[in-house]
């Protein structure tokens, strides 16, 4: 869930109304996943595991290592390539932010509910994304933050949030990255980004006028994270993070964003003990 370098929306993403993984398992293919918070690691890899940073799963670090794996994959190749043993439960093993395992049918689950915000109903500072120089970025930011989400209980994101924003192009061309934080910590939950030319989703980029509004419709990678009560959600816009690169129009390309005209939208869980996964600890000599 942290692999930069094949990123989650390689397996939870794809054309338009596509999601690879649950596509898979509506068509009919046996498919299961162990889905920790590392990574471009294997489950078992503990040495690179420790290697991560706050808020890229470091949280996660004390419970995300699966000692279990080679078993797993055993008994995979031992079912489906030499007609032995029992048939692999074919569920999603998921880890929450926080290193809580838990077995989902699928991943995103199927049950989540939408919970809708208008942007216009948050705190934001700036309306301008971009004018920093090419490569590097480095230009205006937008800060969002979103009180008044959760004030008395936890809530739990799992899928793949989405944020719809209304932007003005001054420029054809121009980007926006999203980088989702706890508002009370600041720890990173994850991220979004898109060439303002993709605006409407697709592989094939569109010409945008100067001055005419567009609605960027906005995916965030897949997120499993818990929000603590009353801790909000804030939202930093830039025209570049993470290691994409800067817009090439660079200073030239600004994006007005009007927040009064845009929403987030948060897919919900609410899981009990019974689903959690308690996964096997290494032994102590």
């Amino acid at each position: 869930m942290q692999d930069w370098n094949v990123d989650p929306h390689q397996v939870f993403g794809g054309p338009i109304g596509t999601n690879w993984y649950s596509d898979y398992v509506i068509s009919g293919y046996d498919v299961k996943g162990i889905l920790g918070q590392w990574g471009h690691d294997y489950p078992d890899q503990w040495q690179k595991h420790d290697d991560i940073d706050s808020g890229y799963g470091a949280e996660a670090f004390e419970n995300m290592t699966r000692w279990d794996w080679a078993q797993d994959l055993f008994e995979w190749f031992e079912y489906y390539l030499q007609n032995r043993g029992p048939k692999p439960e074919l569920t999603a093993q998921i880890q929450r932010n926080d290193g809580v395992w838990r077995i989902e049918e699928v991943w995103p689950p199927r049950d989540s509910e939408l919970l809708n915000l208008d942007l216009g109903d948050c705190d934001y500072d700036g309306t301008f994304v971009g004018g920093g120089p090419p490569v590097v970025g480095g230009g205006q930011t937008i800060t969002i933050d979103c009180f008044d989400i959760n004030p008395n209980s936890d809530i739990h994101i799992s899928g793949l949030p989405t944020i719809h924003l209304s932007t003005v192009p001054s420029f054809d061309g121009g980007q926006i990255f999203v980088e989702m934080q706890d508002l009370e910590t600041g720890l990173r939950l994850g991220h979004s980004t898109m060439d303002v030319r993709y605006h409407a989703g697709g592989s094939e980029p569109q010409t945008v006028t100067p001055g005419n509004e567009v609605i960027m419709m906005m995916e965030f990678q897949g997120i499993d994270a818990i929000l603590p009560a009353g801790h909000g959600i804030r939202m930093i816009l830039t025209d570049t993070g993470e290691d994409y690169l800067a817009p090439a129009c660079g200073s030239a390309c600004t994006l007005h964003v009007l927040p009064s005209l845009s929403e987030l939208t948060l897919p919900l869980i609410d899981r009990t003990d019974s689903s959690i996964l308690v996964v096997p600890q290494p032994i102590e000599n």
